[in-house]
């Protein structure tokens, strides 16, 4: 006995698995409408049907009181639930023909895959609607979409805390980049009145001698004063080399500074809240990344692996060897470069690669983490 068969004996009789056809959308059980509306239709597809429609929408209506009117107008037929309906077998249109050439246990095994990869839309759409499949498996499928609400609400709080911490973390790291900044400037500043007024003193020193030349005739001590001024000079001398060595001092501490600061958007763009509910889910793929930041490929690679895919990384002849870049290219299933974090010679080798290996090759504009992530998510969807 498959899958189906089990859950037929456990739940009761099946629905009429001979039976032709789709459900509509108000023929769906009550109570199912408000998983459908939610889990298939982004707020975006809802603004868009609501200015179709031209719904009497109150103008101060929240995304929750959108959400609501179409459930509620989904459990009747009408004009909104006809066109709703519409709306989703467009966009979901070879989903369903992919199910509705299924068997209920071809069916099932298709579902359990979508909730695998979390690409589930889809394929609620369509275990909801056909006919051909049995009720128990619309009920189980509405259950673990309804279980996977709350699991997908707490993560997505969990992050949301996890990113507002770190907001407040960057915030007191840049207050105090700005504090120590200042102090830099001013201690700067004041090295350099320091160079200046030692500067003036030696050039001073320098001119007394020639201002005040006489025959030896008229001084009785010319070699003392001269040792005098010498050692006047030798001071002061010393005193312009001990600023040089501070300034240079304190221009290394401003460059420890500005790298902690890169550091801090770094971590902040680690956690990017609008990816906090919306994660790409690789599958397996593997991508190939060339060029970029060899200190930023760490933060990739575990991007990547933890979404199931496998990172291939080459430096874009940097280090690593060109005949490296073949094999990886063929290897991969996406390739991405940042073009301002690599050569021209070595980007124009990579293309030709993928052209010869036919693979996609993804050009980023910057070598971030988070135009990176941004890629991931286009291309994993």
């Amino acid at each position: 006995m498959g899958v189906v068969g089990t859950y037929i004996k456990e739940w009761g009789d099946a629905a009429d698995e001979t039976a032709s056809g789709r459900y509509r959308l108000w023929e769906l059980e009550a109570g199912t409408h408000c998983s459908v509306i939610g889990t298939c239709l982004s707020l975006d597809d809802l603004h868009r049907l609501i200015r179709k429609l031209e719904a009497p929408i109150a103008p101060g209506a929240d995304d929750h009181d959108i959400h609501g009117y179409f459930v509620t107008r989904a459990a009747t037929r009408s004009t909104v639930s006809k066109l709703v309906h519409k709306a989703l077998d467009r966009k979901y249109a070879a989903t369903v023909a992919r199910f509705r050439s299924c068997t209920p246990d071809e069916a099932w095994l298709q579902w359990r895959q979508a909730m695998k990869s979390g690409d589930v839309a889809g394929a609620y759409w369509a275990i909801m609607t056909l006919r051909t499949v049995p009720r128990t498996m619309q009920i189980r499928a509405y259950n673990e979409i309804h279980m996977l609400s709350h699991l997908m609400g707490k993560s997505a709080r969990d992050d949301i805390r996890r990113v507002r911490q770190l907001e407040a973390a960057q915030a007191e790291l840049a207050a105090r980049l700005e504090r120590t900044r200042a102090r830099a400037d001013e201690a700067i500043r004041e090295r350099d009145d320091r160079i200046r007024a030692l500067e003036a003193r030696l050039a001073e020193a320098m001119a007394i001698p020639r201002a005040t030349a006489a025959p030896v005739t008229e001084s009785r001590k010319p070699e003392g004063r001269n040792d005098r001024l010498l050692a006047r000079f030798e001071i002061l001398e010393r005193r312009v080399k001990t600023e040089r060595a501070r300034a240079r001092h304190a221009e290394a501490q401003l460059a420890t500074i500005v790298e902690a600061r890169t550091h801090a958007q770094i971590v902040q763009d680690t956690f990017p809240l609008s990816d906090a509910c919306d994660e790409a889910h690789l599958a397996g793929q593997a991508l190939l990344y060339v060029g970029g930041h060899r200190e930023v490929t760490p933060r990739l690679r575990a991007h990547v692996e933890e979404r199931g895919g496998t990172f291939l990384y080459h430096d874009g002849g940097v280090e690593m060897q060109n005949t490296r870049l073949s094999g990886l290219v063929s290897r991969a299933d996406t390739v991405l470069c940042p073009v301002g974090c690599v050569s021209h010679d070595a980007c124009l080798h990579l293309k030709r690669l993928c052209k010869r290996h036919g693979k996609r090759l993804v050009l980023l504009r910057s070598a971030g983490l988070s135009g990176f992530a941004s890629a991931v998510r286009g291309g994993a969807r």
